[in-house]
């Protein structure tokens, strides 16, 4: 009887058992393809913004590298300096066209009033009619130069 009760149980589970077919669904867009372009554009975004978070701050560490190196007392000190310096060269310049009475006070040499070298540049001032032209130019290379005319009746005190 044991074995009838266990061949009937054997039966009763054949029957209700079945079988389906196996099918596997990858979850990553890479190996599905669904979702793929919003999967590739969202990984994109993200390299973007690395990269720009990236080079935001090393360009804000190199703004502030430039902003300690300017002040520091050494670079203070030199900027004033360089300040009074031309200051200074603007007085004399100012000095040697007008005098105190405001008329032009030098004379021509070779159609310039004065000249000075500063920095690898050459400064000349003259007045030539009504105009004073100040003309600086680069000592190496005499085609970079910049010019002022002013008129000099302007200038009347």
């Amino acid at each position: 009887m044991k074995n009838t009760l266990a061949l009937i149980g054997i039966v009763m589970t054949i029957n209700s058992a079945s079988a389906a077919e196996l099918v596997h669904i990858f979850n990553s867009p890479s190996f599905s393809g669904v979702g793929y372009s919003s999967h590739v554009l969202t990984l994109y975004q993200l390299e973007t913004q690395a990269k720009d978070k990236n080079k935001a701050a090393a360009d804000a560490m190199k703004a502030k590298e430039e902003s300690d190196k300017l002040n520091t007392p050494q670079a203070k000190f030199q900027a004033n300096l360089e300040s009074r310096i031309y200051s200074q060269l603007a007085k004399q310049i100012t000095d040697s066209l007008f005098g105190t009475d405001g008329a032009p006070q030098c004379t021509l040499t070779n159609g310039v009033c004065g000249q000075m070298e500063v920095a690898g540049n050459n400064i000349t001032w003259k007045v030539d009619g009504t105009f004073i032209i100040v003309r600086i130019e680069n000592a190496l290379n005499p085609s970079q130069f910049t010019e002022m005319k002013v008129p000099s009746g302007t200038f009347g005190f």
